[in-house]
């Protein structure tokens, strides 16, 4: 059966994208912990750290004009070459002002290679088939951040031995995915109409409020809270290893992902959108109960972390439903940026309310960010009636 559904190339996709993402789980806690040992200040640890994640903000505006010019294939081997390269510098090194050019090179290449990561799997997988491997795409990626951040358990953070799985895992994620092709791209058979303006106008046009919508809600509930749901937790008597847990339990959520593809290939996307940001709203309600049973955080955790990646896994399905070539890859660039929104303001809003208002602050935010999620989806006109259709085929 496997067989029939996911092709050779598709599968050697998957898994070359799993190892090419764990260097990335592993050197962040790896040089974090290693340069405070150093007696490295706070601030400038984080400086480095954010270079990365700067950097692959700005490749996403950059990504469609590089492909434009040199082509999907040399853009991505010349990616996927020189964050192969970044990696072995980040492993190797140990000067902070090399390390911010290595963390800001890696964090653009990332960006460029999940731009058409994104962009490539809908093609190379079956039309049947298209949100199910969208969805192992997503899980083989979390599942890469969780097993190269757990890896440091075995290996510590001294010695070879860390570095070693970095290097080792960045070597094997380049042969298996350097041989792979561009796919070649059918036409799309969306019955949308082009953006009406070229760039980022164009392109937030073409996506869509709905989509974007629901990739934010996602960013928001998969990671954004991470860092307020186990302050939440402290203050309503939860132990601190129970409250680091939640974070455990909120990236094991992220793994189940098949689910949602499963679904959307079988029932109109806007129906299980529906039905996935219903069971957000449903589950942030036991948030009410969280002061008398400290305890609920725990599979809380792991709805938002399941539900949460569902959301922008459907965004991506979407997507590559109804885009192809440029397009969809515009499409990648703004959905990306809408998870990135709200996984970015989920700890700043959070540490708000927790301050302002302790007790109900937190379940007021997330309540009110479900329900404003639920009505968009619910109520979004024309384009919620064409997002209704079940999705098509490619051509």
């Amino acid at each position: 059966m496997l067989r029939r559904t996911y092709n050779h190339p598709l599968w050697r996709f998957l898994l070359g994208f799993f190892f090419q993402t764990v260097p990335g789980a592993v050197l962040t806690p790896l040089l974090t912990l290693g340069l405070a040992a150093r007696g490295v200040e706070a601030w400038l640890i984080g400086g480095l750290i954010s270079a990365g994640s700067l950097a692959y903000m700005l490749a996403l505006p950059a990504a469609p004009a590089l492909i434009r010019r040199f082509g999907e294939q040399r853009v991505f081997r010349a990616a996927l070459a020189l964050g192969t390269l970044a990696v072995a510098g980040l492993a190797l090194i140990t000067t902070p002002a090399m390390l911010v050019l290595l963390f800001a090179l890696a964090g653009f290449t990332a960006g460029l290679r999940f731009t058409l990561a994104e962009s490539w799997v809908p093609v190379m997988a079956p039309a049947a088939a298209r949100g199910r491997a969208m969805a192992l795409f997503q899980t083989s990626v979390g599942a890469a951040l969780f097993a190269g951040a757990g890896s440091l358990l075995l290996t510590g953070v001294h010695g070879a031995a860390p570095r070693s799985v970095v290097l080792a895992t960045a070597l094997i994620g380049l042969v298996l995915l350097w041989p792979l092709s561009a796919p070649a791209r059918p036409p799309t058979n969306s019955t949308h109409s082009p953006p009406a303006d070229a760039g980022l106008r164009g392109a937030l046009v073409q996506v869509g409020t709905l989509v974007l919508g629901a990739a934010l809600l996602g960013g928001l509930f998969e990671s954004g809270l991470s860092v307020a749901l186990p302050l939440y937790g402290l203050a309503t008597g939860l132990g601190s290893s129970v409250a680091v847990g939640v974070v455990t339990a909120m990236g094991l959520g992220s793994l189940l992902q098949y689910p949602y593809g499963a679904l959307a290939d079988r029932f109109p996307w806007r129906s299980v959108a529906l039905g996935t940001t219903a069971v957000i709203v449903a589950s942030t309600l036991l948030l009410l109960a969280v002061p008398a049973a400290p305890w609920l955080l725990l599979p809380l955790g792991v709805v938002w972390g399941s539900a949460g990646g569902g959301l922008y896994t459907l965004a991506t399905i979407r997507n590559g439903a109804q885009w192809r070539g440029e397009r969809l890859i515009a499409a990648s660039v703004v959905t990306q940026f809408a998870y990135m929104v709200g996984d970015a303001s989920g700890p700043a809003m959070g540490g708000l309310v927790l301050d302002l208002a302790p007790g109900f602050g937190l379940p007021a935010l997330v309540i009110g960010a479900g329900l404003a999620g639920l009505a968009l989806i619910a109520a979004t006109g024309d384009e919620a009636r064409q997002a209704a259709r079940p999705l098509p085929a490619d051509g």
